[in-house]
């Protein structure tokens, strides 16, 4: 191995950010790049959704401090109304914490432990590609899985970078392995938690420049009720650097929060052929713990559920995303019009530019979603979830939220659909036997004739529903927009259950025709719900 300390890799200055241009065209920046050239970047581009958040929350932690600020709302507009982000301080905060965005520093590399060992000895070094969280591990390998644990495969430096933030935010609890000096350790054994975002249900708006994106997460400090930061609120780069200890703590703030380190790590390098630096080993170790209370009033990039612990003590878990299914299946949580401040804050920011008229009720921004679902005990990713719903920020308005109302009750409207065709579905699958039993192979088919008939529907619904978000928009009174949703509505689900009822047996005509009657009845009532003026055809 080559000496680690003829090896640096900058991540200020040195190529590792993939983002798209304006004109399309994909190159790869450092941090004071992509920064200065926000207002020409059409958005990250990052080969695996769960890279961008964190490379997301990293820069938005850079602005904070670089700006200090927003501080309020007037400071905020000022940012807004310029074309470019201020290039003066953002560059004079850089250049002093340099030091601490290198990735291979021999002391304090960036989002690492420099002297990080294994309590097994000779390091504990592992291929490289054990940083992929996605390559299968142990003797679960899918099929055609194109990278495994033990690959001896090496990373690019930047390559590294993305997966080390990826890592600390969305590791699982197969990151077992016992460090030295870590007073946790139990035969050779830390489990930690899944890393931060992995615990959450992840939003954040995107707008048409890179820009207009961290612009738009950038809650000013006044709006203490949506961001919790401050001068003390540091980011990992200017913490002292860590060692193979850790601890379950609060977060001091978003800046801590989106650089919260949940893992230990330490990259192993060499030089390459080409004289850049090659990653070829990794040690990954248990981090730091959030203290999960203290979480709810930080955490702005997720939307909340309040729930009773079995004591009845009132809590709050953050909204997860649904794995197989549309975003919009899940909006009425998502804006949370009976609990306003169960709303990500980053949405309710939104809500706040729409009725101070900084924002047009018709500016239409992209809602990104991202999360994982873990298999078992957290060990592995077992899904990934991901969706981008362009929705205007009329959906987000505190002050009259009839948009986000039609928007909620045309969700509604979708779901009861499904669960009427799956009723069809079932009764045509069973035929005369229109009981089902609880259990058995019959049952669970019954199920699954259900379950694919109404997937089936919501896939036909998705383009249209996105297209009714947009058109609320645009809507003077988004009332009237329901009885077209509603027809829409009525005229797929009728279609479907037609097909359903064309394969029922000719001698079960009786079974056919009281299905139809039960469904048409249930349909028509959540019709009447949706546009009490849409009249069955």
């Amino acid at each position: 191995m080559g000496d680690p300390e003829a090896l640096h890799f900058d991540l200020v200055d040195r190529d590792w950010i993939p983002v798209r241009l304006l004109d399309g065209l994909q190159v790869e920046v450092g941090i004071g790049e992509v920064l200065r050239r926000a207002h020409e970047i059409a958005g990250l581009d990052v080969g695996f959704p769960t890279q961008e958040p964190p490379i997301l929350r990293l820069l938005l932690g850079v602005l904070y401090r670089a700006l200090e600020g927003p501080m309020n709302d007037a400071d905020w507009s000022t940012l807004w109304r310029a074309e470019e982000l201020p290039k003066e301080p953002i560059d004079a905060y850089l250049e002093r914490w340099r030091h601490r965005f290198d990735l291979l520093d021999s002391k304090a590399p960036f989002f690492q432990v420099a002297d990080l060992e294994a309590t097994s000895g000779e390091g504990g070094e592992r291929p490289a590609g054990n940083l992929i969280s996605y390559a299968a591990t142990g003797n679960n390998v899918p099929l055609f899985m194109p990278v495994v644990e033990a690959m001896a495969i090496r990373l690019s430096a930047p390559e590294a970078a993305r997966w080390v933030l990826e890592r600390h935010a969305w590791g699982t609890t197969a990151d077992k392995t016992g460090a030295k000096g870590n007073s946790r350790v139990k035969a050779g054994k830390d489990t930690p938690r899944i890393g931060h975002l992995g615990g959450i249900g992840f939003t954040a708006p995107l707008g048409a420049t890179l820009r207009e994106t961290l612009l738009l997460n950038l809650i000013p400090w006044s709006h203490s009720g949506l961001v919790v930061t401050g001068p003390d609120d540091l980011p990992a780069w200017e913490r002292a650097p860590l060692d193979a200890s850790h601890e379950t703590r609060p977060p001091s703030g978003v800046c801590d929060l989106y650089t919260w380190q949940g893992r230990r790590i330490r990259l192993f390098a060499e030089r390459g052929a080409d004289g850049e630096p090659a990653i070829t080993g990794v040690l990954i170790c248990a981090g730091d713990a959030l203290l999960r209370d203290a979480v709810q009033g930080v955490e702005p990039q997720t939307a909340w559920r309040k729930q009773t612990s079995p004591n009845e003590a009132l809590e709050y878990s953050p909204l997860h995303h649904r794995a197989g299914r549309q975003v919009w299946r899940g909006l009425a949580p998502m804006l949370s019009l009976d609990e306003p401040k169960n709303r990500a804050g980053v949405l309710s920011w939104l809500g706040v530019l729409e009725d101070e008229g900084i924002l047009d009720a018709s500016t239409t921004v992209s809602l990104l979603v991202v999360g994982l679902a873990y298999g078992q005990q957290s060990a592995s990713v077992a899904d990934l979830i991901t969706d981008r719903l362009e929705a205007p920020v009329a959906l987000l308005r505190a002050t009259d939220p009839a948009a986000a109302q039609v928007a909620i009750d045309g969700v509604a409207l979708a779901d009861e659909a499904a669960r009427q065709l799956g009723t069809v579905a079932q009764i045509a699958f069973m035929g005369p036997d229109a009981k089902v039993p609880r259990e058995g192979p019959k049952a669970e088919s019954a199920r699954a004739a259900r379950l694919l008939a109404a997937e089936d529907l919501y896939g036909t619904l998705d383009a249209p529903f996105r297209k009714l978000l947009l058109d609320l928009g645009g809507a003077d009174d988004p009332d009237t927009l329901r009885p077209s949703w509603a027809t829409e509505v009525r005229l797929h689900t009728e279609a479907a259950a037609q097909r359903l009822m064309a394969a029922v047996p000719t001698q079960q005509v009786f079974v056919g025709a009281q299905a139809e009657r039960w469904f048409r009845a249930g349909l028509h009532k959540a019709l009447q719900q949706m546009s009490p003026n849409e009249e069955e055809q």
